[in-house]
């Protein structure tokens, strides 16, 4: 059976590189998190997956870039 790994378990024995360790798209998860684009919730971003990031709807698709771009 498999466990849901816990946001910010420290790994420990793979010197220089211990600490925090995030795949790919847990990294992602966990920087959209600390840019708080999920408040007022708080998420656990191992659960993340690539599709799950790519399918966030949280970008505006309607943005029009100012015209000083």
């Amino acid at each position: 059976m498999a466990m849901v790994e816990e946001e910010g378990l420290i790994y420990h024995g793979m010197e220089p590189r211990d600490g925090v360790s995030y795949v790919c798209s847990a990294y992602v998860a966990a920087a959209y998190q600390a840019a708080g684009l999920f408040l007022p919730g708080k998420i656990n971003a191992p659960e993340f997956t690539p599709r799950d990031v790519y399918t966030l709807d949280v970008f505006d698709k309607n943005f029009k870039k100012p015209t000083i771009c």
